[in-house]
Order: structure tokens, then sequence, then C-alpha cells
């Protein structure tokens, strides 16, 4: 029979520190703020729990999502908290995973590329920009292509199905900002760097969304 199966919808999450991660999962009651701000706090608080309710299982324990896969270098599995800098911390993957998950009857893959402290101007430097390419965009561009390639050793649920690249969210610019140079060729950088990628990964109109 036809092929019936929705696409898995593939979304890469690129950058650098901000996008890696920093917001605390565990409450700390002898830090400055007694835990406030924490993963833990927020699903806590009766002033905010209702809005993190979806991050808690039956049972109290952090959710994990069925229908939301996350690989991020060393790291993957189904998505939870703990996808952050360290397995201690939280990244921009969390909500957006959630988020994505619940618009899309489609199973989704986030595949998250992130570094601290690296610029576009130099460790993601696209090819097209001129000078030598970052080694960071193309770590970037290889990891995406070797974990598409793959699928199922990464992710045993995974069934076959055809796939789709949907978005691209960038989340950088620290180490421009303090580079004078790089911060006036950000712009332009940037242009390169959306229109290399798009080629490279084959898709012409990929959504690619700036943080």
């Amino acid at each position: 029979c036809a092929e019936t199966r929705l696409p898995l919808k593939v979304f890469v999450l690129a950058g650098q520190s901000n996008m890696q991660g920093a917001g605390a999962i565990k409450a700390n009651p002898r830090s400055r703020n007694g835990g406030m701000g924490t993963l833990e706090y927020l699903v806590e608080a009766p002033s905010t729990a209702e809005h993190y309710r979806h991050l808690i299982d039956k049972d109290g324990n952090w959710a994990e999502r069925d229908d939301v896969w996350i690989w991020y270098l060393d790291r993957k599995g189904k998505l939870r908290p703990g996808f952050g800098a360290h397995p201690g911390a939280i990244g921009p993957e969390l909500q957006f995973g959630n988020v994505i998950g619940d618009y899309f009857e489609n199973q989704v893959l986030l595949i998250k590329c992130a570094w601290g402290g690296k610029s576009l101007g130099r460790d993601f430097r696209p090819p097209s920009a001129g000078g030598e390419a970052g080694p960071f965009y193309t770590k970037t561009m290889n990891h995406v292509k070797e974990v598409l390639a793959d699928i199922k050793s990464h992710f045993p649920g995974y069934d076959g199905r055809s796939y789709e690249l949907a978005g691209f969210g960038w989340h950088q610019g620290w180490n421009d900002r303090v580079n004078q140079a790089f911060t006036d060729a950000y712009e332009e950088n940037l242009v390169h760097f959306i229109r290399d990628l798009r080629k490279e990964l084959g898709v012409k109109n990929l959504p690619f969304v700036i943080a």
C-alpha cells in the first residue's frame, strides 16, 4: 500500500553558550536565591507550577517525550530536562521541543550543535564569506549529515519513514559583539551562513530563526 506515515520533522539547533543552555535543573537551597529560577523551583512554585506542569509525569519525575527525540553531541534520547551544556542544565531545546512536539503530529528530531565561546566571524565562518571555513561550521554540517545518514542507530524507534529538514534555529552572537571587525561583518556573514547551509543541506528555503 502507499506510504501514509508522516515524515520525521527534523530541526537543527546551533550556536554558542546560550544554545548550549545554562538553566539549572536542580534547586540548591544554599544558593544566593534559595533555588528560585531553577526548573525544580518553577515546577513546584504555586505561581508557575501550572505553566510547567507538562514537564512532570504522573509519578513526579521528569517527563520524557516519546514523540520528540534529541541528539546533542555525546547525548541523545527522548526529550527531557538534561540536554543543556551539561546533564544538570537545560537550554532552548527543552521548551522548543515541547512546543514543536505539541504542534506536529509527526515524530520530531532535534539535532543540537552548540559549543561555548564561538564566533560567526571565525569559528562558524561560512565558506562563501571568504577565507577559511570555520571548523564549527564544518562540524555542524558533518554532525547533521551523520545523524541523518543513520537515524536508526541513534534512535532505535525510528521506523524508516522519510524525513524532512523543517527548520534551523540560531542562538549566537556574543563572541562577535566583542570583536569590532566581526561586529561590522556580522550581517554579511550571517547572510552567507544561511545561504551556504541551505545549499549544503539541500533545502532551498529552509526556515532560519535567529534568537
